[in-house]
């Protein structure tokens, strides 16, 4: 049985492979279309987006795993039964509940890479891809360290500590140096809105350096017109897609500290939390369109339908989620009702096999 397991996992694992390789190609490949439209605004050239491409990567691959995972294994199991190796390994005397669980092996391999992925590379691929696009089109400096984000805009520099959205910050200070990069003006704002096409600060404090010495103003409130794209901000706020579990569950934790709605983080939590084990639930899906036949089928039906299925799940899971969101339904069970619809569709079809 060694030897049967051994087998069945290197050739889904080379399947899978083949497989997320291909749907992530196209949607790079997609994905590169678009971005051509953005091409050669700002410093946005052929590097930029290639670099964009690759950061966006491990996201994908994240999200497309489940999918890759179930048409690896219809093209495996589906071609051991069109040359006749499953029924062999009846007659040998291995059951199909052996074959099952040596498919359920490998999906328990494909959770761990797809756990590694989503929290280790994802969240931070994601962030910078999203940061590269926007500061390379509207040619500006952008870092975001633990002392909160910074930016340049020629000679002067921003710093923000809290970014409550990208209309809502707190603890916001402006630096601005000579020709000689040296500091003319430092402003200290406790908060700043965008209302109207304008910033409001309140709680402003400018600090004036010059030859003549330092002299510090107060004031309850000023306005600019420019102080930083929103856009800009639209990128580093906190997206529930963006996080890590640990992430999620950190800022949930924040949002219901401070009174803010945590629906949209929580389904992004369970989602995420599901995620992996969805894997297993698309290979429960594969093994009765492969096992539960009398005889071989076309591999390359097979293949098709698991296609549809894996885009068709994704779809339902998405919509789910956004319809929990919208009529307050509770989100843990909004975002994890597809897959368990799925597991119990799966098993049932699977018993029914005998």
């Amino acid at each position: 049985m060694k030897v049967v397991n051994k087998y069945i996992a290197v050739e889904m694992l080379k399947s899978t492979a083949v497989a997320v390789l291909f749907l992530l190609s196209l949607v790079l490949v997609i994905t590169f279309a678009d971005e051509l439209d953005d091409m050669g605004k700002g410093q946005y050239g052929l590097v930029e987006i290639f670099k964009y491409l690759a950061l966006i990567a491990p996201r994908n691959f994240y999200e497309l795993l489940p999918s890759a995972a179930l048409l690896g294994a219809l093209i495996t199991l589906g071609g051991m039964a069109n040359n006749y190796e499953l029924t062999a390994m009846r007659a040998a005397g291995i059951s199909r509940w052996q074959i099952i669980f040596s498919a359920l092996r490998v999906g328990m391999i494909l959770m761990v890479v797809s756990l590694l992925v989503s929290e280790g590379v994802a969240p931070v691929s994601e962030q910078a891809a999203q940061m590269l696009k926007f500061t390379a089109k509207n040619e500006q400096v952008a870092l975001r360290t633990k002392y909160g984000f910074w930016t340049r805009d020629g000679d002067t520099y921003l710093n923000i500590r809290e970014i409550l959205n990208s209309a809502e910050l707190k603890d916001v200070s402006i630096y601005e140096m000579t020709d000689m990069n040296e500091l003319k003006y430092a402003t200290h704002a406790k908060t700043a809105s965008f209302i109207d096409n304008k910033w409001e600060l309140s709680g402003v404090e400018q600090t004036t350096i010059n030859d003549a010495g330092v002299k510090v103003v107060l004031s309850d409130s000023a306005k600019l017109d420019s102080l930083l794209d929103p856009g800009l901000l639209d990128v580093i706020v906190v997206k529930p897609e963006r996080l890590s579990i640990m992430g999620l569950a950190s800022y949930i934790n924040f949002l219901d500290n401070n009174g803010q709605d945590a629906t949209h983080f929580i389904v992004a939590m369970t989602s995420k939390l599901i995620r992996p084990f969805v894997i297993l639930v698309m290979l429960l899906i594969a093994i009765p369109m492969v096992l539960g036949v009398k005889r071989a089928g076309s591999t390359g039906t097979r293949i098709l339908i698991g296609a549809l299925i894996g885009i068709g799940f994704n779809l339902v899971d998405r919509l789910f989620g956004n319809i929990g969101v919208l009529y307050g339904l509770n989100p843990v069970i909004a975002a994890s009702l597809p897959f368990f619809l799925a597991l119990c569709i799966s098993v049932f079809t699977i018993r029914r096999m005998g």
